[in-house]
């Protein structure tokens, strides 16, 4: 088996988390956002995105756009639909890339190590943007909640994603933007962790939580695994 050597322990698989370590989706949603209250002559791109964030409702759930109508005493139905599809397409096609994304997938890959996507956003979605972005091509497989069985933090997620890569944690990495979803489970199954700090940006804090490696642009990975 291919691996490459990391300050820690040699790796042969990485497990990824998708938004917001490998593009900005956070942005792409706060424009998302801003389209809507521009269709519906209401409110501002924060005024709804602190629904999808505080509503309890879900991070993703059309359900919070249709409160944010009724609160402001706008609802119908047809203005709802055509604010989830607005939601839904612009979200999409605004997703950017982060710097050096691509070019180190591609050292990584050309190394021989396995890839895999770990993320809370259902088995649809995180095609539509792993295919939007073109960035299906560099992964063995995505691990959703609709097939582990469990959202992130807990162990499911990174256990599934694992067997289908078929390898062990202790020679196994962890990429992601949050230290609690993230960084905190990859530390508790012994795999090697990187906190993805560019891409984290409620910045909730978490000091009890120490990554093996912090980084501040995607590329720094080539640096960590002996690939530049």
């Amino acid at each position: 088996m291919n691996t490459c050597t990391a300050a820690k322990t040699e790796i042969n698989a990485i497990l990824f988390d998708m938004d917001n370590t490998l593009f900005d989706f956070a942005a792409a949603k706060i424009v998302s956002c801003g389209k809507i209250c521009e269709f519906l002559g209401k409110g501002t791109d924060w005024d709804l995105m602190r629904y999808f964030l505080n509503s309890g409702l879900g991070y993703e759930n059309h359900a919070n756009i249709e409160k944010f109508m009724k609160d402001n005493g706008i609802y119908n139905e047809a203005d709802y639909e055509t604010a989830v599809c607005i939601y839904e397409s612009v979200k999409l096609n605004s997703l950017v890339l982060y710097d050096n994304v691509i070019p180190t997938l591609e050292k990584i890959r050309a190394a021989g190590i396995k890839t895999a996507i770990i993320t809370d956003a259902e088995s649809s979605q995180a095609k539509k943007r792993l295919t939007k972005t073109n960035l299906a091509q560099y992964f063995d497989c995505a691990v959703s909640p609709d097939i582990s069985g469990a959202r992130k933090p807990e162990p499911p997620t990174f256990l599934c994603a694992l067997e289908k890569l078929g390898t062990a944690a202790g020679v196994s990495m962890v990429v992601g933007d949050s230290l609690r979803r993230e960084i905190e489970p990859a530390n508790k199954l012994g795999m090697t962790s990187v906190y993805a700090k560019y891409g984290d940006w409620m910045k909730i804090p978490a000091k009890d939580v120490i990554p093996d490696y912090t980084i501040e642009n995607f590329g720094e990975l080539a640096g960590i695994l002996s690939l530049e």
